[in-house]
Formats: structure tokens, C-alpha cells, sequence
């Protein structure tokens, strides 16, 4: 069953003379606010306000001059600054029957701008003025089933939020290992790329050292090789002889010569002597 809030502004209007008791109403005040009630009954809003605000510079805790302009503002659709002035008349006023319809109207702006906690306590504010307000009452009672539900929205809004932001929080994280397993999975390719470059650099180096060392060993061969060759060069040298040496080798061999050449005449004359003998004989 649908609810429907009870007047949404209660258009009781207090004329100057409704001022506290003990306050002697200034004419000039009371022309201002008259004027603007005139202004108000025939719709010239603008000047009804000109008119409340006037009233309000001569005397700012005028109460009536408040709860009229606030009542103005409303139709003006000017409803926070209409929230404001009856406040402050209910603030200022000593007349319980003017806090309360204040009171009263201002828990009706906020309840028609959803400001449900603030409307509460407004209405709160005018049932402590006149307990026998029963439009207050049932607007109260409206005012705080709509705070209940608001808060019990803003309690899911919240969790919802709350669910949102972690879910979003697991998504993060969940890319940021996602990435992070990237990045391992891309380091330890290049590890291996590295490895693998450096094991073909080693082998390329090993494959250099060997030839290295082979040319190498090919020039100590050559240098071996180059040394022998000089040694038997040296050795060469070292077998010519002197004139001195050519000279008694030479006398050597014709000594030696001399001497076969003996042993030759020697066995032939011992050859010849044999023959004689025998010719002899016969």
C-alpha cells in the first residue's frame, strides 16, 4: 500500500503581530512583513522575498519574518534555503505553535529532498513543541520506515561496492601473476637463449683454441725443424778443416801411400826371387 506524506508545507502564515510576547513589534518591521504577506497572496513571490529579506536586515531574529520567508521560498522552488529559514525560525521563535509548524516544515523539505535522517529529527523537533501534532507524527513515523530502508540500501550499495572492489582486487592481482608468470616464462627463455649462446660461444672458442693450439704446434714443429736445420749447418762448420789439418792429412796419406807402395814392390820382388829359384831347379 502506497504512503503519501501529510501536507507537504503546513501554509499557516504569522503576521507581525504574532512576535514573542516581550518584544515590542517595530512598525517599519511589521509594514515589511504585511507588505510581503500581500506580495505572497497575490503570487508576486519575488516581491513577497524582497519584502521577508528587508524585514529580516531590520531585525534578523524575527522570527516571523523567517517562517514567512521560508514559506516563499518553497514556491519558489528555492527549497534548501526554505529548509534554512524555518529552522532558524524555530530556532528563534518563543510561540511553541510557531516552532512547531517551523519544525514541521522543515522535516518536509528534507522528507521531499530524501534527506530522511534530517527530516526526522525536524519532525522530532515539533512533536517536543506540541505533542498533540498528529500530522507530525504520521509524517515521522513515514520519515523513519524511508530512513530505515535508505540505510539498509546504502548498506548493500556498500556491499556490493565492497564485493566490487574486491572482486576487482582478485582480478589485479590475478593479471598481475598472470603477467608476472609472462615475465618468468619470457626471462627464462632468454636465460635459456643465453645459455645456449654462451655454450655455441664455448664451443666456438674451444674450436679456436684447438686451432690455436694446433697452428701452434705446427710453429714450435717449424721452429724445431728451423733449429735442427741449423745445428746441422753448425756442425757443418765445425767439420771444415784448417790448411794446417788439409796439410797433415795430406802428408798422412802419402805417408800411407808410401807405405802400401813398399808393401807392393816387397811382395813383388819376393814373387820374382821364388820364380828364379825354380828356373834354377830345372
Amino acid at each position: 500500500m502506497k504512503t503519501y506524506i501529510i501536507t507537504l508545507i503546513s501554509l499557516v502564515f504569522f503576521t507581525a503581530t504574532a512576535q514573542q510576547p516581550e518584544q515590542k513589534p517595530d512598525k517599519e518591521v511589521e509594514n515589511l512583513i504585511n507588505k510581503g504577506l500581500q506580495a505572497y497572496d497575490r503570487a508576486e513571490y519575488s516581491d513577497a522575498e524582497l519584502n521577508f529579506r528587508k524585514a529580516l536586515a531590520k531585525d534578523p531574529i524575527n522570527a516571523v519574518a523567517s517562517y514567512d520567508l521560508g514559506l516563499t521560498e518553497t514556491e519558489m522552488d528555492k527549497n534548501l534555503e526554505a529548509a534554512h529559514f524555518f529552522e532558524k525560525a524555530g530556532k528563534q521563535a518563543n510561540d511553541p505553535l510557531l516552532k512547531s509548524k517551523a519544525y514541521f516544515n522543515e522535516g518536509n523539505v528534507w522528507y521531499q529532498k530524501k534527506k530522511y535522517e534530517k527530516a526526522v529529527e525536524a519532525y522530532k523537533n515539533a512533536l517536543r513543541q506540541n505533542p498533540a501534532d498528529e500530522e507530525a507524527r504520521y509524517n515521522l513515523a513515514l520519515a523513519m520506515q524511508k530512513l530505515k530502508q535508505q540505510q539498509k540500501n546504502n548498506k548493500n550499495k556498500n556491499k556490493n561496492k565492497n564485493q566490487k572492489n574486491k572482486n576487482k582486487n582478485k582480478q589485479n592481482k590475478q593479471n598481475k601473476d598472470k603477467d608476472k608468470n609472462k615475465q618468468n616464462k619470457k626471462d627464462q627463455k632468454n636465460k635459456n637463449n643465453q645459455k645456449k649462446n654462451n655454450k655455441g660461444d664455448q664451443k666456438k672458442d674451444q674450436k679456436q683454441q684447438n686451432k690455436d693450439k694446433q697452428q701452434k704446434g705446427k710453429q714450435d714443429q717449424q721452429k724445431q725443424q728451423n733449429k735442427n736445420q741449423k745445428g746441422k749447418q753448425g756442425q757443418k762448420r765445425k767439420t771444415k778443416l784448417t790448411p794446417q789439418q788439409v796439410k797433415q792429412i795430406l802428408v798422412a796419406l802419402k805417408n800411407k801411400e808410401q807405405k802400401t807402395q813398399k808393401k807392393i814392390k816387397a811382395k813383388i820382388l819376393k814373387t820374382k826371387s821364388k820364380k828364379h829359384k825354380q828356373d834354377k831347379d830345372w
